[in-house]
């Protein structure tokens, strides 16, 4: 009887701490530890926790280390050592490690200004590849710039890189009426020798007006007095600068 009483507390306490028994306690999450090796601990049979969401025997991979295992060096294969778990790089991870890419893309290109990342796609268990966009815009040009930003698993953890960029610069400004206005009227007091009054200005597109001029020209001993006028039309350059050609003028006797 002596030897008969250890023997039933033994087995009781091994029942009182058994992993089932914490199950019924606090529900933990990813979040609620500090690091892998910490989540690791909480890693029970039948995972009651869901800390091991790929099922590799790993709780929380994407948890800063300490870890719970022997970090393995990667060859050109890119695959773990034999006694490493193998270890599958999240898009999760890939998108938020490319997203800094981008940002950092952005804060070095002078013509962008916001970054924002797009589809991300698989290639292997340790790397995944993220489209990315940035775009800029002034009061005369709008930039686009479209990245393709490689994510790869080294030393399990998430490296991204900027596989290739490529930017279009619109032109975009807008040709304003009071641009126009003075551009014809100055064009117009070439072709007349002296000051003229603008007659009308109608816009064409975001980029042109078209305008006419018309003044009067005195009576000499050969002819009467007349009125004249010329037609442009004011076209916004690529440069800024602002064009305006001659569409037609001409000079008629004024009316008595």
């Amino acid at each position: 009887m002596r030897f008969f009483i250890p023997t039933v507390l033994a087995a009781a306490a091994v029942v009182l701490f058994t992993p089932s028994s914490a199950v019924a306690g606090t529900d933990y999450d990813c979040s609620d530890f500090a690091n892998q090796a910490e989540a690791q601990e909480y890693l029970l049979p039948g995972d009651p926790y869901r800390l091991d969401a790929d099922s590799d025997g790993i709780a929380c991979e994407d948890l800063p280390c300490p870890c719970s295992y022997e970090e393995g060096s990667e060859g050109d294969s890119g695959g773990d050592s034999a006694q490493t778990p193998p270890y599958r790089l999240t898009k999760a991870a890939a998108r938020r490690a490319a997203r800094a890419v981008a940002r950092k893309f952005a804060r070095r290109n002078p013509r962008v200004d916001t970054a924002a990342i797009g589809t991300c796609r698989r290639l292997t268990e340790r790397r995944v590849d993220c489209q990315a966009s940035a775009r800029g815009r002034t009061s005369t040009t709008k930039t686009t710039c479209h990245m393709r930003i490689a994510v790869r698993a080294v030393d399990r953890q998430p490296k991204a890189r900027l596989a290739s960029s490529s930017c279009t610069t619109r032109f975009i400004a807008r040709l304003t009426a009071e641009r126009a206005r003075g551009a014809i009227l100055v064009r117009g007091t070439e072709l007349a020798g002296k000051r003229v009054a603008l007659g009308f200005l109608e816009r064409n597109s975001r980029t042109s007006f078209t305008g006419m001029v018309e003044w009067s020209q005195p009576a000499t001993t050969t002819s009467p007095r007349q009125e004249c006028f010329a037609l442009m039309e004011a076209a916004l350059l690529g440069s800024g600068r602002i064009n305006v050609s001659l569409i037609e003028s001409g000079c008629e006797p004024r009316a008595s």
